[in-house]
């Protein structure tokens, strides 16, 4: 007769920090007949699917052994040529494609920031209140202290956000990063 054993004795001890996700919880309400603004679902009509068939087309036929293989960890080496040069075009300077990393999603994004910056305990993250509710699942895994600053019509309030960054330098705290979520409507192209 088999026992039944407790497997949280072998899960480190970040997995304490882990919870369930409030994206997940929020796509339950999308159904057929349900417009959800919650778990950020784009419109089905605003995909280009016929130019996404093309495309899709032209690569399998021209291009599949490479296509269908796996690529470097990096992402595909002309993409991020093409994105260097798309963000030279922008006014961004980037030193090369091996400063472009391409992930699957904004999770992959989060989670690698987190693992490269944060350590647990004394690290501080600031975040724009409210902010992407994924981003703070991604950070916390890590354990830093996360600290929300509220916002205006402009984004984040940028005195209280100073008055939080002498807060957390005069407790001790190291400050790791600010995250912020910038949209079109609030971003200004500064002249150089």
């Amino acid at each position: 007769m088999a026992t039944s054993m407790n497997l949280s004795q072998f899960l480190a001890d970040r997995s304490k920090l882990m919870r369930a996700s409030e994206i997940r919880e929020l796509l339950k309400w999308v159904t057929e007949n349900v417009i959800s603004f919650g778990g950020g679902m784009p419109d089905p009509s605003s995909f280009p699917v016929k130019e996404i068939i093309e495309i899709t087309r032209d690569v399998l036929s021209t291009k599949a052994e490479k296509a269908l293989q796996y690529g470097t960890t990096g992402g595909v080496t002309e993409l991020r040529e093409e994105i260097v040069k798309f963000m030279g075009k922008e006014g961004i300077k980037v030193n090369g494609p091996e400063n472009i990393i391409i992930t699957v999603g904004s999770q992959e994004a989060l989670d690698i920031i987190g693992r490269l910056f944060i350590n647990p305990g004394g690290d501080y993250v600031i975040t724009e209140s409210p902010t992407y509710l994924a981003a703070l699942q991604a950070f916390r895994i890590y354990g830093p202290r996360i600290v929300g600053v509220p916002m205006d019509n402009y984004g984040i309030k940028v005195d209280i956000l100073e008055d939080t960054i002498k807060k957390i330098s005069e407790d001790g705290g190291k400050l790791k990063f600010i995250y912020v979520v910038p949209t079109g409507g609030r971003i200004r192209r500064v002249s150089q």
